[in-house]
């Protein structure tokens, strides 16, 4: 059976026709219109984070065919009832997640196409003045302190999607290319990526492994390169775990009574030897060879469940 075409039944009334679950036409028992699809609203300066939220939801339950067109109106009665249905249905998943403020101005329809070109035409500016401004905003973004390398990352992310939209990759689109540009181009946009990302890092924690990672041929992709800073990041964390009594006892001396400043101050110190450190088997300053987990396989207890 294609997709959209209408089953008969043949149980009660075998004249009563049934739509295929799998065809775009057909709207299960929780496709309801005021089904807010989205968390994202649309206002007049995230056009772009909607559109992509909505057309992924939209894909997800085979409706956004009714958007782009690809669907085509159906001549029979029945289907044609029903493709009207489910467009006036999408037009109210869409009015849901429309900030109040800008639903004043979305004129009342019940094509979905219709609504989704007028909202496209109204917000989705593409210009060089918006592309400099991605790049601008991708130059200056930057791991600040006490910023995590995940939240670091989630905003270069976002900026690169951004930028996506308005600069798609190069591919190829006749089919016949047989020198695999397309595989080149995104690699070559990986390998971009994996520049800028290193270049925000915080220099004084990730510059030894920046270097390190620079230095292989090939280059490695950016999700390797984000997992090696993970990596990193969770070593480096383990000098905010409460010390052990018996790394202190060097510094106890028999008579003298130190104040909690003063082991602060020690603490301090043996941190920053711990930082000239460098592991020559994971590559990461804090450690030496002796001392590297990894190398010897064995976790102390305050590791807990850490990976």
């Amino acid at each position: 059976m294609a997709i959209g075409e209408v089953a008969v039944t043949s149980q009660t009334n075998p004249t009563t026709p049934r739509i295929d679950p799998l065809s775009p036409f057909y709207l299960g028992s929780g496709d309801l219109p005021n089904l807010k699809l989205s968390t994202v609203l649309l206002n007049n300066h995230n056009y772009d984070d909607w559109s992509r939220s909505m057309r992924m939801t939209l894909k997800s339950r085979r409706k956004f065919g009714f958007c782009d067109k690809s669907v085509d109106k159906p001549t029979d009665e029945f289907m044609l009832g029903q493709w009207e249905v489910v467009h006036c249905t999408i037009v109210s998943w869409l009015r849901d997640t429309i900030d109040p403020s800008v639903l004043e101005s979305v004129p009342y329809v019940e094509d979905a196409a219709a609504m989704w070109a007028d909202l496209e035409e109204r917000f989705a500016v593409v210009d060089g003045t918006s592309i400099h401004s991605l790049k601008t905003k991708l130059g200056e973004c930057r791991q600040k302190k006490g910023m995590s390398v995940t939240e670091y990352y989630g905003k270069l992310k976002s900026l690169w999607d951004a930028l996506s939209v308005h600069e798609p990759p190069f591919a190829c689109e006749c089919g016949k290319c047989t020198c695999g540009i397309a595989a080149k181009a995104i690699k070559r946009l990986d390998n971009e990526r994996l520049h800028q990302f290193f270049m925000g890092l915080d220099r004084s924690l990730y510059g030894p492994l920046r270097n390190q990672q620079f230095q292989l041929d090939p280059l490695p992709s950016l999700n390797r390169g984000y997992h090696a800073v993970l990596q990193a990041e969770r070593l480096l964390q383990t000098d905010l775990t409460p010390p052990d009594v018996t790394e202190f006892v060097a510094y106890a001396v028999p008579g003298v009574q130190r104040t909690p400043s003063d082991w602060k101050a020690i603490r301090e110190k043996q941190k920053l030897e711990r930082r000239k450190l460098f592991c020559n088997h994971c590559q990461i300053n804090g450690h030496d060879l002796q001392s590297c987990f990894i190398k010897l396989n064995k976790f102390p207890d305050w590791w807990g469940s850490r990976p």
